[in-house]
């Protein structure tokens, strides 16, 4: 016998919908988001969070000028050039203008392309990389004050850890999505909807159209795909927010909808559904306490090892080594490769590379990312000696915060041990000023940028950022005469 149903209102529903949809547009979790970023600025949502903001700015610049050369930024200009972009939106570290979605995608994949951007110690994510690209591409046509652009990056933050927490993101992670990316459209398109002064009507609508956007495999991982994916979520945000405004709709419950971003991407229960608000408003003040500026341009991941591996090696001869073992936190090694790195790229996601090569070079940077460098075949037999696993914190029985243990064996029969926790650059232990700055010089030493021309150029973004007009952060961002060594690039 066939089944009976009744009939909807909403012919482009299935009857099942009709109990679990939200009773109005103004409860649920696209209006928590919306209503959220649209109060931010009357709460002074970035009150005191300038300077970290800035931090975040210089460093987000800075390693995407060093991306700018990289093979997937190349692809994307070999394409604007063929499909012009025009607009007042700089590509950084260029005299190139484009329309604001171009430019939040390509600066939005170099910066990262060479995954040295900033991250979460708690949270597989890379919020700069998405939120600065499409804050900067929308300041180019609104204008910004530091106090409004500071708010919306607080929003943006808040967004992004709030959503990952209630998806659940162990959920979401779980089935292969790159939170960057998915999750961060929705941060970025809140980011914008606080520096637009976009109303919590038309916010719950670009919610919508970017919860329709949102992709990104971790698959992918180790390719060129991977930074593009942080390009694509600032281009999205920024063309969610440019059709919002010119009333473009999509389902104003989008997210909390049967068929909606945490269905699709994690799950809907009902109460871990209802603290998102709770989540929004703590993190908002909070995210400076979740954030790492990253010392080595490879995935998050490793850092912690490789901080560990560097402090034995002041202990160590490297030649004496025999084998080492890495155990990570359950869950830790899920962004990193399980298959030996065959190019530059995959190196980045390798433990048992990244180790080997801070155990034998004493460092970690750029250079150690080429196909060559990754397949030194003198490096080898020290990749072959390491070993990884996930496995229970030794200290302290059922938890689940992040750790790192390397344990070295040498063959004159000793053995060294040291456990990281916290990661140097995170927020609990922070690269002085002067290593931040040299960061930055480095970063743009490496696109052939000088480092007294750089310098000059970091002390005028910061008189401009407590001026507190971004009208010229445009042309800032540009790379003047200058700044160029002899016979570099800009």
């Amino acid at each position: 016998m066939g089944t009976t149903t009744t009939p909807t209102t909403d012919p482009g529903r299935a009857a099942g919908d009709l109990d679990v949809e939200p009773a109005s547009a103004d409860a649920g979790a696209t209006h928590d988001i919306a209503a959220f970023a649209a109060g931010a600025v009357g709460r002074r949502a970035g009150a005191g969070q300038a300077p970290d903001v800035l931090t975040t700015l210089v460093d987000t610049v800075a390693v995407s000028v060093a991306g700018m050369d990289t093979p997937a930024v190349r692809a994307l200009l070999d394409l604007l050039e063929a499909e012009p972009a025009p607009g007042a939106c700089r590509l950084w570290g260029s005299s190139l203008t484009v329309g604001a979605s171009a430019a939040a995608l390509v600066n939005g994949t170099a910066a990262h392309a060479l995954d040295w951007d900033d991250a979460s110690p708690t949270m597989p994510m890379h919020p700069a990389a998405v939120l600065l690209p499409a804050l900067v591409a929308q300041a180019a046509q609104t204008g910004a004050t530091t106090d409004v652009f500071a708010s919306a990056y607080a929003v943006g933050s808040a967004v992004f850890r709030a959503v990952s927490e209630v998806l659940p993101l162990e959920v979401h992670y779980g089935r292969g999505w790159h939170n960057t990316s998915t999750t961060g459209r929705l941060a970025a398109t809140a980011a914008l909807a606080t520096l637009t002064g976009l109303g919590t009507g038309a916010t719950r609508h670009a919610l919508g159209l970017a919860a329709s956007m949102a992709s990104g495999s971790l698959a992918n991982f180790g390719t060129m795909t991977k930074p593009l994916h942080a390009g694509l979520a600032a281009r999205d945000a920024v063309t969610a927010i440019a059709l919002a405004q010119r009333g473009f709709t999509a389902r104003d419950t989008q997210l909390e909808s049967p068929g909606g971003f945490f269905a699709l991407f994690g799950d809907t229960d009902p109460v871990r559904l209802s603290r998102l608000g709770e989540h929004l408003h703590r993190w908002e003040g909070t995210w400076r306490e979740d954030w790492v500026i990253k010392r080595f341009p490879s995935c998050y991941a490793t850092h912690r090892a490789i901080d560990a591996v560097l402090d034995l090696r002041t202990t160590l001869d490297p030649d004496d080594v025999a084998s080492i073992e890495v155990t990570v936190h359950r869950g830790g090694l899920r962004p990193l490769l399980t298959h030996l790195p065959r190019t530059g790229l995959e190196g980045k996601f390798s433990l048992p590379y990244t180790v080997a090569r801070a155990l034998r070079s004493g460092h970690v940077r750029l250079a150690d990312f080429t196909d060559e460098a990754v397949l030194d075949p003198s490096l080898r037999p020290v990749v072959d000696a390491v070993v990884v696993r996930e496995g229970l914190d030794p200290d302290a029985a059922g938890s689940t915060e992040p750790f790192t243990v390397v344990t070295i064996h040498t063959h004159s029969g000793r053995v060294h041990t040291r456990r990281v926790d916290v990661s140097r650059g995170d927020a609990r232990n922070p690269m002085s000023t002067r290593d931040l700055e040299d960061k930055a010089v480095d970063a743009f030493a490496s696109a052939g940028w000088a480092p007294e021309p750089t310098r000059r150029l970091l002390a005028e973004l910061d008189r401009l950022w407590t001026g507190g007009d971004l009208g010229g952060l445009q042309d800032l961002l540009s790379a003047p005469e200058a700044t160029r060594t002899p016979g570099g690039q800009a």
